[in-house]
């Protein structure tokens, strides 16, 4: 049975992932009410394509306006430091958040999979009187016909439903963006089968328990989050949350960990969902030695998947829209669409930039979308759409800002893969300054970049 929609909104808001939820309850805690508010997502509760896995400093500072920020914490692991090794655990780079100290309350990163923290704003959005409407699938957007105010968005299932307002968080293929005419494209105009280096533009996220105990091989404290670097490419290994989170999302008592790896183009596209030997070949190819299951690289104590929880491949490009804000139809007709998240800017996940830079979109357009529904009370006009206009200006800015980041973090990487170049023995000597090593903190942390 197809689900009821209603016929108007205040707030139509496409897509309950993070960057959704947190714009609603960002517009509740500034005045809106329930009744104000629509969500829906194209996707039923507990489908999983996830891939952000930290929350930084600054975004745990916007997470508290909204009253989430402790729940997320004590599900989360928090780590104090990041480092990046080798395949033999030799260290090649280290930053300790606790050079934040002084600049925020939160001089820490939590690790936890964006499913968590999915989970935690939709329970603490439903807990407030909004609850999403699924599966419903935006097909359309377009001006009300006859001049009459307001947007009216069309759904797969013959539905519509018209809002003065649009909020697109429905991702990088944002059906919103796309039939509000807004482009996305590389910044720097490259096209993206060259915009990243084919050694790591493809890349592969599981979540999967093994065999054998390693928490003695990654211990959480001060590293969570252990970064490997070889000529193969990079490996990723991370603990997913507490053992609480773990039981909750996949029903299971062994700990949870998040592997991501790089495949080369030049190795043909990865498996959809990529299978447990799949898995178990990159691991041993380009993960740490000390989780490899193969003898003749870990004698005496090889490691070997167990499960496999989840998996997924995805390829990464930068991209961001033309505009954040688009008014369709005159001041006193139409409607206004704002753009959050993944369908306003994406980018390489390194760093763990993505979901943290929406999220601070997300609740940062609360207020600035109360203030011009309020001043839209007294008079409509150009200057009112000033506020949204003004807004959506600097948070393109700092995506740009993220991107540029993310770039030159990708950079690092793929030279940091290449041991006989002088741009590795360059790398690898600034990073044992102190100074080096606070400014990367301060980067990733986002307090720069709020």
């Amino acid at each position: 049975m197809a689900p009821q929609l209603p016929s108007h909104a205040k707030v139509l808001i496409v897509g309950a992932g993070p960057t959704g939820l947190a714009t609603a309850i960002s517009l509740l805690k500034h005045g809106l009410t329930p009744e104000d508010i629509v969500v829906v997502d194209s996707v039923m509760t507990g489908d999983n394509s996830s891939r952000a896995l930290t929350l930084h400093a600054a975004t745990l500072e916007a997470l508290e306006t909204i009253d989430c920020t402790d729940t997320l914490i004590s599900m989360g692991i928090k780590t104090t430091a990041v480092r990046i090794r080798d395949r033999q655990a030799a260290d090649l780079f280290s930053g300790y958040f606790s050079s934040l100290e002084g600049h925020t309350k939160y001089p820490f990163v939590i690790v936890l999979s964006q499913m968590f923290t999915e989970r935690v704003l939709h329970d603490h959005l439903e807990s407030l009187g909004v609850h999403i409407i699924r599966p419903v699938k935006a097909v359309g957007l377009k001006e009300n016909e006859g001049g009459q105010p307001g947007l009216s968005v069309s759904f797969e299932n013959g539905g519509t439903i018209t809002a003065q307002y649009v909020v697109a968080a429905d991702g990088a293929r944002s059906v919103i963006r796309q039939t509000a005419g807004i482009g996305f494209a590389d910044p720097d105009g490259l096209d993206p089968s060259v915009s990243v280096d084919p050694r790591t533009s493809q890349i592969v996220l599981a979540d999967v328990s093994f065999k054998e105990n390693i928490d003695y091989i990654f211990p959480t404290n001060p590293f969570a989050v252990s970064f490997g670097i070889s000529n193969g490419g990079f490996f990723l290994t991370v603990p997913q949350g507490r053992q609480t989170a773990s039981t909750r999302v996949y029903d299971t008592e062994d700990p949870v960990y998040r592997i991501g790896f790089s495949i080369p183009v030049s190795a043909g596209p990865p498996p959809s969902h990529p299978p447990a030997d799949f898995l178990q070949e990159h691991i041993n190819l380009q993960g740490p030695v000390g989780i490899s299951s193969d003898p003749t690289q870990n004698p005496g104590s090889p490691v070997h998947l167990k499960t496999v929880h989840w998996s997924t491949r995805f390829r990464t490009h930068s991209a961001i829209a033309d505009g954040f804000f688009k008014r369709l139809g005159g001041e006193q007709s139409g409607g206004v669409v704002m753009l959050v998240g993944d369908a306003a800017h994406i980018h390489s996940p390194v760093g763990g930039q993505g979901m943290n830079l929406g999220l601070r979109d997300a609740i940062g357009l609360g207020a600035v979308l109360v203030k011009h529904i309020k001043a839209s009370e007294h008079s409509r006009n150009d200057k009112t759409d000033e506020i949204l206009r003004d807004f959506a200006a600097d948070r393109r800015s700092r995506a740009l800002k993220q991107i540029k980041l993310t770039k030159w973090l990708m950079y690092l990487i793929t030279t940091m893969m290449s041991p006989w170049s002088v741009q590795y023995w360059f790398f690898y000597l600034i990073g044992m300054f102190p100074f080096a090593k606070r400014q990367l903190v301060w980067s990733m942390s986002g307090l720069e970049n709020r």
